[in-house]
């Protein structure tokens, strides 16, 4: 009997770890990305979201295509924000310092945002952009306003009906999903 409840009272002490440790790990960013997000005038869940769908908090990870950091920002896009805001070029270092990514990240989503703004759904498309590239999220944001919304289906799914990438396509949706439904632990 003693012996279960040693057993019972580490295995939730283990839980209660493991518990402490995801809440730390989604919540280390915190201040940076609602700082970002403030300054560039976008949701903090949706930076969140990217930052959680990119790269799980890991502040170190490198992408198979060369994107870097937390939120998985190529070099191109460090390049653009740099001669933007007149600073001297970045070094890779630079852009996988968590603050920095952060940063960056938020400014390209909110060009992304901006740029559809004027689309029938300006998160999904800045969110296509943001991971398959401005050509093809123009392509998908023409497919898609040539014919009207069917009144059986949601707007979102219609649009992203025209994504003929699977992986683009479920990305934006776990991420529009995650950002309004406020849950990083899982």
């Amino acid at each position: 009997m003693r012996r279960a409840i040693l057993l019972g009272l580490l295995l939730l002490l283990v839980a209660a770890g493991f518990v402490g440790w995801i809440h730390y790990r989604s919540a280390a960013y915190d201040h940076w990305v609602a700082e970002s997000a403030a300054e560039n005038g976008i949701d903090f869940y949706l930076v969140k979201a990217i930052i959680y769908e990119e790269s799980w908090f890991r502040p170190g990870i490198r992408g198979s295509a060369g994107e870097l950091g937390l939120m998985q920002v190529s070099m191109a896009a460090a390049r653009d924000f740099s001669e933007r805001k007149r600073l001297p070029p970045f070094q890779e270092a630079e852009v996988l310092e968590p603050r920095m990514n952060i940063v960056i990240g938020s400014w390209y989503l909110k060009r992304s945002l901006d740029r559809y703004k004027d689309s029938p759904a300006p998160a999904l498309f800045a969110l296509l952009r943001y991971n398959a590239g401005e050509t093809r999220a123009n392509t998908w944001l023409q497919a898609a306003t040539v014919k009207p919304v069917p009144t059986d289906m949601e707007p979102e799914e219609f649009y992203l009906s025209f994504v003929d990438l699977t992986r683009t396509r479920n990305y934006v949706r776990r991420i529009l999903h995650r950002a309004r439904s406020r849950n990083f632990w899982f």
